[in-house]
């Protein structure tokens, strides 16, 4: 009996390992991906601050919102 149960179950045994795999790699992809945003985030908002510190500099002082200006 167990000959002929075996190969019908094996599929089902093998899903939830499958599963797992793809949910894994699925959170490494997200979690790739949010990195790059957070750093692209950052990135631009280091060259806002350093464009509103080079135009302060020139103009002796900036308006009092632009360095509130803040990304995010």
């Amino acid at each position: 009996m167990n000959q002929l149960v075996g190969p019908l179950f094996a599929p089902l045994q093998r899903w939830a390992e499958t599963s797992q795999r793809q949910a894994c790699r699925n959170a490494m992809v997200a979690s790739t991906a949010l990195a790059a945003g957070r750093r692209e985030r950052d990135e631009t908002q280091e060259f806002v601050d350093s464009v509103l510190a080079r135009r302060a500099r020139r103009a002796g002082a900036a308006p009092p919102s632009l360095p509130a200006a803040r990304l995010g």
